[in-house]
C-alpha cells in the first residue's frame, strides 16, 4: 500500500497548537500543489480554522474554503467535518478529528494532529494502531 501516515503528537498544552499545525502543514501541501482536506471534530472548529488561516502567517496567503462554500469544488484547501462532503480528489488528509475518517483509502497521505491530552493520546494510539493493521507505512513525529 502507497498510503503514508504521518502522526504528528503535540508536547504543548494549548489547545490552538494543533489548529496552528494544521494550518502549516496546509500551508506546505498547498506550496507543494498537493490537494488538501482538513478533516475537523464540529463545525466550530472549522469556523475557527477557517478564519485562522486567513491570519496564522503575515506573510503568507493559502486559498481555502470550508465544505459549504461553493469554492470548496476548486479550492486548493478544504475545511470541513461532514464526510459526505468529500465529493472530489484530494490528495492530503490533515486528520483534526478524533475518529478515523471512513473514506480514508480515497488520500495518498495523512496527516494525523495529536493534542497533548489524555484522551486525544488514547484516541490517537487507537488510530494508530488501526492504519497499523492495514499495513500503511508509518512515521511518528514529536513536537
Amino acid at each position: 500500500m502507497s498510503l503514508n501516515v504521518d502522526f504528528y503528537v503535540l508536547k504543548e498544552m494549548s489547545a490552538n497548537d494543533s489548529a496552528h499545525l494544521a494550518c502549516r502543514l496546509a500551508e506546505k501541501a498547498y506550496l507543494n500543489g498537493k490537494i488538501t482536506y482538513i478533516h475537523c471534530d464540529n463545525p466550530n472548529t472549522v469556523a475557527a480554522l477557517d478564519q485562522l488561516l486567513w491570519t496564522f502567517k503575515e506573510d503568507s496567503f493559502i486559498p481555502h474554503a470550508s465544505t459549504a462554500a461553493p469554492a470548496a469544488q476548486s479550492a486548493p484547501i478544504v475545511i470541513g467535518c461532514n464526510n459526505d462532503a468529500l465529493t472530489r480528489h484530494y490528495d492530503i488528509l490533515i486528520n483534526l478529528h478524533p475518529d478515523i475518517n471512513p473514506n480514508w483509502e480515497k488520500f495518498s497521505r495523512i496527516l494525523d494532529i495529536i493534542a497533548n491530552d489524555a484522551l486525544s493520546k488514547e484516541l490517537g494510539r487507537q488510530r494508530y494502531k488501526y492504519y497499523r493493521d492495514a499495513n500503511c507505512p508509518l512515521s511518528l513525529h514529536e513536537l
